[in-house]
Parts: structure tokens; sequence; C-alpha cells
């Protein structure tokens, strides 16, 4: 039987081979079509049940607990949305279903989105408690083209999105270990969450200290002037000799850079593949990216690129009479003496405060949606020689690229 689909346009879709292609959805609109997508993943152990006599709910019964399965189709959201957007459609009876099950120990209740495409089904299974709450009525739970790749390349692919929304992707095979609790985490996300505990978030970093830390420590790039990035690397990289996880997370900005490698901050042994660590402020929608040809190498080879973004409030030192500038130049330099010239008044950053971390991942499907040229103009000097070109991140338009968030 051919399923017919009024289609608008075109969207992006992701295939059984990890590839993003533009068609039409390809949606699985009967009761009886659902029904087979998730017997085929859990086993025969699934039914439908009525509710409100004209609404219908999954339910997969599993060691004595019974889930409660409210499902419906990811689409795209037609234009002018981005091609990578698709939602879920959520309703009212939702909410009531949910507070009339909510108290029952043995039951469970998900909130589940099904991609389906040339025979293939993604489940997303939206936190319950992220939606609930909102008003249900001609509303919608998101996800992106990449969240769907990541399910397919990893099994199981959590994140928290923007809007601090718990999501799980899942590939068909992997939804019985999801229901059964036996899915593994990222390692490296699991570090940057005990990073991130210990991190000096919610508080005003003033540059002095963080360079005369810097100092005492003998850091490679103490006296640098961006010392917001330098004194996040130099933190980590603290971090990954004292957890003993290089072969995990290794620092390569330094001493720990082999020949061949790629100029990145972070190599992730483990998985084998680079990232980079950004220090930006919360208020600007861009951030200076490395240069090209090392970025497209990097997905090219790896097959991903993440870039780890820190970002903070900042009050700039020009502000503040160029308090910072001044002390910076006594700490760097042992024969500096007041009427000196003091470098770096301009742009230099008085104090930080860091407010979220989110990590983004560039790949093949994604990397089209963020990335940019970055006019950077020209090297200082007689030969005014062009610097090697950049690309330059939209923080803006990052959505179909984030894959961890940290709110502090």
């Amino acid at each position: 039987m051919t399923r017919r689909t009024i289609q608008v346009c075109k969207s992006e879709q992701i295939n059984s081979y990890m590839q993003m292609v533009l068609d039409y959805d390809q949606p699985l609109t009967t009761i009886e079509e659902k029904l087979n997508a998730f017997k085929k993943a859990l086993g025969n152990n699934v039914k439908v049940e009525k509710y409100q006599k004209t609404k219908t709910v999954y339910v997969y019964e599993n060691k004595g607990i019974k889930h409660y399965i409210i499902a419906a189709t990811l689409t795209y959201l037609s234009k002018p949305h981005p091609l990578f957007k698709k939602r879920m459609q959520l309703q009212q009876w939702h909410k009531d279903f949910y507070n009339e099950h909510k108290d029952n120990a043995n039951e469970t209740i998900n909130l589940m989105g099904i991609y389906h495409y040339d025979g293939m089904e993604i489940y997303c299974d939206f936190n319950l408690q992220d939606y609930i709450n909102k008003k249900m009525h001609s509303s919608s739970a998101h996800v992106y083209t990449n969240d769907l790749y990541q399910a397919v390349k990893n099994g199981v692919f959590e994140k928290i999105d923007i809007n601090d929304n718990k999501i799980t992707s899942i590939k068909g095979i992997e939804l019985k270990n999801f229901f059964d609790g036996s899915s593994t985490k990222n390692p490296v996300i699991s570090l940057f969450e005990k990073f991130n505990s210990n991190f000096e978030f919610n508080k005003w970093l003033m540059a002095d200290s963080c360079i005369n830390e810097m100092l005492v420590h003998k850091w490679y790039q103490a006296k640098g002037t961006e010392w917001p990035g330098w004194f996040l690397e130099f933190k980590v990289d603290e971090f990954i000799q004292n957890e003993g996880c290089s072969h995990i997370m290794l620092y390569t900005g330094n001493k720990n850079k082999a020949e061949g490698m790629l100029d990145f901050d972070l190599f992730f042994g483990t998985l084998d593949f680079y990232g980079d660590l950004k220090a930006s402020d919360i208020k600007k929608k861009a951030a200076p990216g490395n240069d090209q040809e090392n970025t497209l190498k990097a997905i090219s080879q790896y097959g991903r690129l993440w870039y780890i973004v820190y970002e903070h409030e900042t009050v700039k030192d020009k502000d503040k009479g160029n308090e910072m500038a001044t002390k910076r130049m006594k700490l760097i330099d042992p024969l500096w003496k007041e009427g000196d010239h003091v470098s770096y008044t301009s742009r230099m950053k008085h104090s930080v405060n860091f407010k979220r971390m989110r990590i983004f991942e560039l790949n093949s499907v994604n990397m089209h949606d963020i990335l940019s040229d970055f006019n950077q103009g020209h090297n200082s000097g007689p030969s005014m020689a062009d610097r090697v070109a950049k690309f330059l991140l939209d923080k803006n338009n990052m959505n179909n690229s984030v894959i961890f968030t940290y709110n502090a």
C-alpha cells in the first residue's frame, strides 16, 4: 500500500548511511504503522490503549513496569523555518493523561516523536518534565537534523538544548536498551560535567588575579593579552592532569602537540577527533573559529570537530581607567615602572563572569549552516600580507549543532 502525504517542500532528511539529503518527509501516519514500528524496536510486548475514547497511547510492558508512550510524528515545520528543524506537535490531552497517571509508581510516561525515512526509525524522547507544564495547545517539541544524525551514528544521543530541554534521540535498535536504562554516556561529556562542577562560574574573575595564577604555574601563555581564553585553557589542562584522563581528553595547545597533529586545543583519543576551547562574550553573536584548512581537514578526516564555548559577561578595562592593563605590565615585566608605555589598553578585559558553556559539533551534516568566512584583514607591518583565512562561528545560528549545554 502506498502512503500519500501532502508536502509543501523538501527539507533535510537523514538516511541510514548517515547522509543528509533534501527530500519530502515520510511520516508514519496511521496507528498501525506506529505500532509496528514500536514492535520492531521493542518486540511484541507493545499494544495500543485508548484514552478519552479517541486518543491513542502506546504501552510497552517490561520487568513489571508499564511504559506509556505518547507518540507523534516528527515532520518539517514548513517555510520559513530552517530546513533542519522538525517538530512533534503537543496537545492538551497529553497534560490530562499525565495528571491522571503521574502518581503510579509502576508506570512511566514518555513523550516521544517518531522520525521515519526510507525504512528507518529514530525515536526522540522529550523529557516530560521540561514540556508538561507549558501551554500545550498549538505548541511543539523540536529536534534538528543533527540530533537524528547523532542517533544513527551513536545509537543513543542525549543533549540539553538552548532552552534547557533534555532531548534523547534513539536509533530503533537501541530503543529497548533506552527503556532498560542500559545506555552509555559519552565519556568526554562526563569529563566536562565534572570540570564545570568546579569551574568558577558566576564569579567575577579579575585579570590581574588570573594572570598572576598562570604566571605562578609557569603557564606558557600567562602573558597573553586575551587572558580569559588562556585562563580557561590553563584550567582545563590542570583538570586533565589532576584527573589523569589524557587518554580520553588531551590538551594539545603546547607541549603535548606531536608532529603532524592539527592545530586545535584538544584531542579526544578514545573517540579519535579534535576539539577547540573558546572563551566568548555572551553578548556577541559570533566567535572567530580556526583556520579554514585545519577546520575542513578535521571534519573530513575525523568525522567531526567540537567547539567548546564558555561564554562570559565582560567588563572592559578602558571603562575602568586601564587598571588591569597597568597591573598586567607590572606582572609580566619586572623592569616596568610608572610612566612607561602600557600596551593593549584599547582591548584589554578588566574582568569576566562565566555564565554558560555549550558544546557545538561540526560535521558533514550541519557545517554548512554554521560556518562563514571571517574577514580579519591584514597583518600589520610593511608586507601587509593576508592572514590565514579563518571561519566565523555564528553562535545564534547553531541550534543544529548544540550537543551539550550547561547554564551556571
